[in-house]
């Protein structure tokens, strides 16, 4: 796998880096409107991440929103005659505080693929999720699990769903004790409890992992979810994309819109993880159509940037006298014509270096 290893990144180079990956892998470019309107996310609020949606009224009257996510206005727009729908997005969403005192513009870029998801589908796009990481981070980990599993394992606890949220969110947490005392306060029978509390635990390779993962399969369903993790890692490892993996239930998502492989990504130096995401036929069919679909964010303002650096490797300065500028523009231009970036100066400054400096003199550039 080629990891991008950079001295110096930014926003923009890591989303100029990511949308040549995605066109790479035949997804085009999905653009949308700031603006939205309001009823498509009162209707699907369960689905949105959090923070409160930014309204306002439109010059007909109609009550619009500035755009909080970009997923469901893609699933809106997408038509099935067009699946199966291959579409990447750079996109800021915008996101009011609990108190609504503080509105945030928040970057992302992301890949949806909507359609008929097979195994081949699901692991191109964590291939891309994979290498979305790649290109920001040269060091990353890609934790993964399937929601197949947890709502089987979940669903036979017998209680409601309710309290089936409150048990996931102790698998998020990884918080086996309180998983338990939930199953005890539930009276959830023993064996199930105990498969519950081994959810929350595993985490690791996945060869490592799959035998563990099968002994907690309760039914066809959650059997097959065990299955399809084993042959989406298999179909990774013949890309080379296996090693980053690690099954770990805690990157389980919200189980009314998730349906199958969810993942989330972590790079080095951040404590929360940059990309979320995974298969959601479930939103699909809420807009009627009848194919699934899966994807991922990448979450840029968690990342970390430098600040940018006195100079870019391999620039020129060129020092002038502003007496003395006959042939000057002419000189830089033949310099930039060369691919070079330039900079031009009457005095250097402090603590900045260049690969090259130059003065210019008389109608000639001198090496300093």
């Amino acid at each position: 796998m080629d990891l991008l290893q950079n001295t110096y990144r930014s926003e923009e180079s890591d989303l100029s880096r990511l949308q040549k990956l995605y066109k790479k892998y035949g997804y085009s470019k999905f653009r949308m409107s700031k603006f939205e309107d309001y009823t498509l996310y009162l209707q699907n609020k369960d689905f949105l991440k959090g923070g409160n949606v930014i309204t306002f009224n439109g010059p007909s009257g109609r009550l619009l929103a500035l755009k909080q996510d970009v997923t469901l206005s893609i699933v809106k727009n997408a038509k099935e005659e067009d699946f199966p729908c291959k579409v990447f997005y750079t996109e800021n969403v915008y996101r009011a505080s609990d108190d609504a005192n503080d509105i945030r513009e928040i970057p992302q870029a992301g890949v949806e693929y909507i359609g008929s998801v097979d195994v081949f589908a699901m692991s191109e796009v964590i291939q891309m999720a994979a290498e979305s990481l790649a290109a920001v981070s040269d060091r990353y980990i890609l934790g993964i699990s399937h929601m197949g599993l947890v709502r089987g394992l979940l669903e036979a606890s017998g209680v409601s769903l309710e309290i089936q949220k409150e048990m996931l969110t102790c698998i998020q947490n990884k918080s086996t004790h309180g998983l338990l005392d939930i199953c005890r306060r539930e009276s959830v029978p023993e064996e199930t409890a105990q498969k519950l509390a081994a959810l929350s635990d595993i985490f690791g390779k996945p060869d490592d992992c799959f035998d563990a993962l099968s002994a907690l399969a309760v039914n066809d369903r959650t059997a097959d979810a065990v299955q399809e993790l084993k042959e989406v890692y298999a179909l990774l490892c013949e890309t080379g994309h296996g090693e980053c993996l690690r099954i770990d239930f805690s990157v389980a998502n919200d189980m009314q819109y998730y349906n199958g492989v969810t993942f989330q990504g972590f790079v080095d130096g951040t404590p929360q993880s940059v990309l979320s995401g995974g298969r959601y036929d479930d939103l699909v069919r809420k807009f009627g159509r009848t194919g699934g679909a899966i994807g991922f964010a990448v979450y840029l303002d968690l990342l970390r940037y430098s600040d940018a650096p006195s100079s870019a490797s391999g620039d020129i300065l060129v020092l002038y006298d502003p007496a003395d500028v006959q042939g000057l523009a002419k000189a830089v231009a033949d310099l930039r014509r060369d691919g070079a970036q330039v900079s031009v100066l009457t005095h250097q400054k402090e603590n900045e270096t260049h690969a090259k400096v130059y003065v210019y003199k008389q109608g000639r550039l001198c090496a300093q």
